[in-house]
């Protein structure tokens, strides 16, 4: 029997945030100006233009990377288990069942914690994906509640009491 979640079961879909790049976006904007600067004050043998058009594709180069990571990923939490969705054209998912998860962990970086990122990670005894990290998720704190929560009730719904049988007389 196929059993098919309905969309009530869904309790968070993700992606990782914009802001989880943001050191990447820093950096990259230290680099084009410090080229930017170097082509317009030093004479460096290249047109000021192509160091113009270098850093520019530093930026780019930045923007569209961080783009694709976070269209290629997509992380969703139902009631019972937890989904990773990887890929842009070939696509791959990667299910956990919560009553397989042994310990949720947060992490945030001073970066993480000002722009309120994080990355959840979920360590579970799935045989095939035994640890789980949730990347750059927006409001990791309020995730991180959430799977808790869900992994509790997970757990005793499939707590089984096995009672001892009177032996025979």
């Amino acid at each position: 029997m196929l059993k098919v979640m309905a969309a009530s079961d869904l309790r968070l879909r993700a992606r990782t945030s914009w802001k989880a790049f943001a050191g990447a976006y820093l950096l990259a904007v230290v680099v084009a100006l410090v080229l930017w600067y170097a082509g317009l004050k030093f004479n460096l043998g290249v047109p000021g233009w192509i160091v113009g058009v270098i850093g520019l594709l530093v930026l780019i180069v930045v923007a569209v990377g961080s783009w694709l990571v976070r269209v290629s990923r997509e992380y969703r939490i139902f009631e019972e288990s937890m989904e990773v969705e990887t890929g842009i054209v070939a696509r791959r998912i990667d299910n956990v069942q919560l009553f397989r998860v042994r310990d949720i962990g947060l992490s945030q970086s001073v970066l993480g914690r000002f722009l309120g990122v994080g990355d959840v990670v979920v360590t579970s005894t799935d045989h095939t994906s035994p640890l789980v990290v949730l990347r750059g998720m927006e409001g990791p704190r309020a995730v991180y509640e959430t799977l808790r929560e869900l992994v509790a009730k997970a757990a005793t719904r499939r707590t089984i009491i096995v009672e001892r049988e009177n032996p025979p007389s």
